[in-house]
């Protein structure tokens, strides 16, 4: 068997047969459902989803997907994953240096030396996980009438060659010198993976990911998208949209709030990268805003919770639609949460309020006071 395809196997019988499910601790259900009726009457509309390893503790879908006609959210829709498609990037990445095929301080010249990037001889993978590569930043370009950039409106396919050649482009700083978080980063990095393997990363994502966990809905949007939410504003009017598609691996991932679980349970179980591997991604460095590899780590007092929690977090924000998808390790909890409202305020977990903190509180900690504001009516 070639490496963690045993890990596969295992992943979808446990999926297929199901396992001793669990409830959840008393008073959880009841305490998650307030925080999302009070975070609905303060314009909240969308998913959320709440798990263990074995039980879904709670799951709803609140407010409107679409307006003119009003259609309602419901469970089980696809949704935009946005940045969350860098942590699966990343992810599958780390499986090939679990398989020996890549290191995390291998620089692009090493591996991929056909590639002009200013800096190749400096830039790492790590570097290209963690936003420190220095490479050019498509924000940068004077923005449309709808406050996009031209990188987002390109028209296709292909866009990875496009891109490719605009992450070549002049360099924002020395490899490893500053934190900028940006695209390009992960756009280089999939070309990477592209460039060893032979295969597109649609087929990567469905051969390491999607297959081997029965994500049935995961798919990289590559000029049709298949998420049924309309991005709306405060005031209900649709946001203007960039093409999906050129966001590639950085950002155009969609799936079921469902999948992405699937996906975060399998890697807390060990099942898509080894516990090194793991570590690694979810190591948080202070010098850089706890950026680790694809994600963010740190650990936050939580509202109700004896002891700080050890957070990973990834959000995703792409054409107004907003995801979150938050794992706390040491519990073994993955909270999924998506929303189509591109101006709805998650909060800060470490500022100890917001929607992301207090469904924290409700599903972590035994007495969460600052989850019980009555609704405002």
């Amino acid at each position: 068997m070639r490496p963690f395809e045993w890990q596969w196997a295992a992943a979808v019988l446990s999926l297929a047969c199901g396992s001793a499910f669990a409830a959840a601790p008393p008073g959880t259900p009841a305490r998650l459902e307030q925080v999302v009726k009070t975070a609905q009457a303060q314009g909240f509309a969308g998913e959320v989803l709440v798990a263990d390893a074995d039980s879904v503790w709670f799951e709803q879908a609140v407010g409107l997907a679409r307006r003119k006609p009003d259609v309602a959210h419901k469970t089980g829709a696809v949704w935009r994953w946005g940045s969350v498609s860098k942590q699966v990037t990343v992810t599958m990445a780390m499986q090939l240096v679990d398989a020996g095929q890549l290191k995390l301080d291998d620089t692009l010249a090493q591996r991929w030396p056909a590639y002009p990037a200013p800096g190749a001889e400096q830039i790492t993978v790590r570097h290209l996980m963690q936003h420190l590569s220095g490479l050019a930043y498509p924000g940068d370009s004077p923005v449309d009438a709808d406050g996009i950039p031209p990188f987002y409106r390109r028209k296709g396919p292909p866009w990875q060659p496009d891109a490719l050649r605009f992450c070549a482009g002049p360099a924002k700083a020395v490899p490893g010198e500053r934190f900028q978080y940006g695209d390009c980063d992960t756009l280089v990095l999939a070309g990477l993976l592209e460039h060893l393997t032979g295969q597109t990363i649609p087929q990567l994502m469905q051969q390491r990911i999607a297959q081997p966990l029965g994500l049935r809905s995961l798919r990289l949007n590559e000029g049709r998208t298949r998420a049924m939410a309309v991005a709306m504003n405060a005031n209900g009017q649709a946001v203007p949209q960039p093409v999906m598609a050129t966001y590639g691996a950085a950002g155009a991932m969609e799936g079921t709030a469902r999948d992405l679980l699937t996906f975060s349970r399998a890697l807390l179980a060990g099942r898509l990268v080894s516990a090194a591997s793991r570590q690694a991604m979810w190591t948080g460095d202070p010098k850089w805003g706890y950026a680790g590899l694809g994600v963010w780590a740190f650990t936050v007092p939580i509202a109700g919770c004896a002891e700080p929690v050890e957070l990973v977090e990834r959000r995703g924000y792409v054409g107004g639609i907003q995801a979150r998808n938050i794992i706390a390790p040491g519990r073994g909890v993955s909270v999924v949460m998506f929303s189509n409202q591109a101006e709805f305020d998650f909060g800060e977990i470490w500022q100890g309020k917001g929607f992301s903190h207090d469904m924290l509180a409700a599903a972590l900690c035994a007495s969460a006071e600052s989850t019980a504001a009555p609704t405002p009516r």
